[in-house]
């Protein structure tokens, strides 16, 4: 696997933002292929169940696009979710590409 994810999460006032970072850590290019407007995908769990999803009860562009990484490029994937009530999480971010795979999970509190 050539594509590396990171996920940073940021909270203010009880709502999350969530920031997934993609890295191309091969030795060649790497292109993937979007069949929505949705680049990414972001969950909050709490004890091991989901609360939140980004993709949940929206509706996105159905449009084909691609995007290619060279190696050691990195693209990053925003998103703000919903408020949360006080307590710990764990997020999980997903490059919604159809012939790649991309995941990274992170804890966090609010």
């Amino acid at each position: 696997m050539t594509l590396e994810g990171t996920l940073d999460v940021t909270v203010s006032d009880g709502t999350p933002s969530f920031a997934l970072t993609v890295e191309n850590t091969g030795t060649e290019p790497v292109t993937f292929q979007f069949m929505t407007g949705c680049s990414a995908d972001f969950a909050v769990e709490a004890d091991g169940a989901e609360v939140w999803r980004l993709t949940e009860n929206r509706m996105f562009t159905q449009v084909i696009s691609s995007e290619s990484l060279e190696p050691g490029q990195q693209r990053t994937y925003e998103a703000t979710g919903d408020s949360l009530e006080p307590g710990e999480y764990t997020a999980v971010g997903e490059l919604a590409a159809n012939d790649h795979d991309c995941t990274a999970r992170t804890d966090f509190s609010v």
